[in-house]
């Protein structure tokens, strides 16, 4: 069988090639970004700090040390939006998908295009066998290079998101990590087992690119609302974390977004309510009163005299709600509304649910091994037809 691995390498030396390349080369893109960031060495507080060049007027000038802080976080958000940084995650994102149709395609279509599959499978012995030692080839191509690419990208996460550990976080989850391994795996084995199909490379790769596309595009949708649903917990306390300048401070329990949010309830006084029913209390109890002042077109003078008209403007909004037990103008007539005095503790209360970032592992393992269930079925399609494929 390992005669059959390398020689299955050697027949497809190109895609061996192309891939390993693609592949430490981006690995090291990814290493190199973060250490970019790193060796950048700009303090947390700095980051928690910057107002992304909006001064605040009421603190005043800032000061020499505060100056030189906005600096370095600068250089932070420069070099993470910069065009180099993008390309690099773009590519780290697509890069199983990818890889795992490149390798697959020519597996078993390009020797039934070249004609050379019946000599192949008469010096096998077995169809079966043959394709065994082609597949195991694969295996062993990809399966190193995609978790070298994945360990990359979690370190290029970390160095993204200062604070975040990126083993307790579902921050872009599914496009690194071990999960990149079973990513590469599932297109390997439905792009070999559509080779096997059709019998020809280029409309299997067609296929496999339409595929992978559509199940990647569904498959976080997918799986929150139908696998991962019945794994949510309520979020009974928020993570700490306080938002300045935009920027997500962590705390000691992490950041807020560690957690994977999947639905709300709504709850008043403690009772589950629904949609419409929380829409019905907002029509009931957030309706602005009114309370008659001069229209913009009566001058300070008049609003006091006995003509002086306190009737709303054509734009005035008697009916918008207003901030809860505080006076608000509504549109340009120059009406003042009261908002309702409804005690805050009785407002509806939406409970996020959510899987907490602790459960990386866990959510992880379920979703790779979903993929490699799939994996495992593209790959006894092809088992069974091999045996009746025609060898042209």
């Amino acid at each position: 069988m390992r005669a059959r691995i390398i020689l299955t390498l050697k027949q497809h030396r190109f895609e061996t090639v192309a891939v390993t390349i693609v592949c430490v080369g981006l690995t090291l893109a990814a290493l190199i970004e973060a250490y970019r960031l790193n060796s950048l060495n700009v303090p947390l507080s700095c980051l928690q700090t910057y107002q992304f060049g909006y001064a605040d007027p009421s603190q005043g000038p800032i000061s020499a040390a505060q100056a030189h802080c906005n600096e370095l976080a600068k250089s932070f958000f420069d070099t993470k939006s910069s065009l180099d940084m993008s390309l690099v995650q773009l590519l780290l994102l697509f890069a199983p998908l990818l890889t795992g149709i490149v390798v697959g395609a020519p597996l078993v279509a390009r020797e039934i295009e070249q004609g050379t599959a019946p000599l192949s499978w008469a010096l096998s012995g077995s169809r079966r066998r043959w394709l065994l030692g082609k597949v195991l080839a694969g295996v062993v191509l990809l399966a190193p290079l995609m978790l070298a690419v994945g360990l990359a990208a979690n370190v290029l996460e970390g160095a993204l998101s200062p604070g975040l550990n990126p083993y307790a976080s579902f921050s872009n989850y599914l496009g690194r990590g071990v999960i990149d391994v079973f990513w590469a795996l599932a297109a390997f084995a439905g792009t070999f087992a559509l080779g096997t199909l059709l019998g020809r490379t280029m409309p299997a790769v067609v296929v496999a690119l339409v595929v992978c596309f559509f199940v990647r595009a569904a498959w976080d949708s997918g799986m929150s609302h139908f696998v991962l649903r019945s794994f949510a917990v309520e979020q009974v306390q928020q993570d700490q974390q306080n938002q300045q300048g935009g920027y997500v401070v962590y705390g000691p329990g992490g950041p807020a977004y560690a957690d994977m949010n999947l639905y709300y309830k709504t709850f008043i006084d403690g009772k589950e309510v629904t949609d419409a029913q929380r829409n019905d209390w907002y029509a009931q109890n957030m309706v602005c009163t009114p309370i008659p002042t001069p229209s913009d077109s009566t001058s300070p003078a008049e609003a006091g005299s006995p003509g002086a008209s306190n009737s709303p403007g054509a734009s005035s909004s008697p009916g918008a709600p207003a901030t809860p037990g505080y006076p608000t103008t509504v549109g340009n007539g120059g009406i003042a509304c009261q908002g309702p005095t409804v005690d805050p503790s009785h407002f509806p209360q939406q409970i996020p649910y959510v899987i907490p970032g602790s459960w990386y592992w866990q959510i992880v393992g379920l979703e790779s091994g979903i993929l490699l269930l799939g994996s495992l079925f593209c790959g006894a399609i092809a088992f069974v037809w091999v045996d009746r494929r025609r060898p042209y």
